[in-house]
């Protein structure tokens, strides 16, 4: 149990969004010495600040937009999964909704793509 501190809202955001929030975060406070008010990236945020980097294929913007498109036919989360791992073909998509409750149609997961 952590003290002080409590969840007060959640939205999924793509990985692109994070990225671009992490890179605002360390472009702001980190010095030559990579270095966060005075003190060095902890190993984890080294690790999401590498992770966000290798695995972000979108700028933040486009993949904003991708999202609102994509809300047409999915939930937010849904959304946010299939922008996330931009799948090329219907059998990638298909594994995505695999464990949803509800079932996305062909036709759909074909506007999808």
């Amino acid at each position: 149990m952590m003290i002080g501190k409590k969840v007060i809202d959640t939205k999924p955001i793509t990985i692109s969004e994070a990225k671009e929030i992490l890179m605002k975060k360390v472009e702001e406070k980190a010095d030559e010495n990579n270095e966060v008010d005075g003190r060095q990236f902890t190993y984890e945020q080294n690790l999401t600040i590498d992770y966000v980097s290798k695995f972000a294929l979108l700028d933040a913007d486009d993949a904003r937009e991708l999202v609102t498109k994509l809300e047409e036919y999915l939930t937010e989360a849904q959304a946010v999964k299939v922008v996330d791992l931009m799948p090329e073909d219907l059998d990638d998509l298909r594994l995505i909704f695999a464990k949803e409750p509800t079932q996305v149609s062909k036709e759909e997961m074909e506007q999808i793509l």
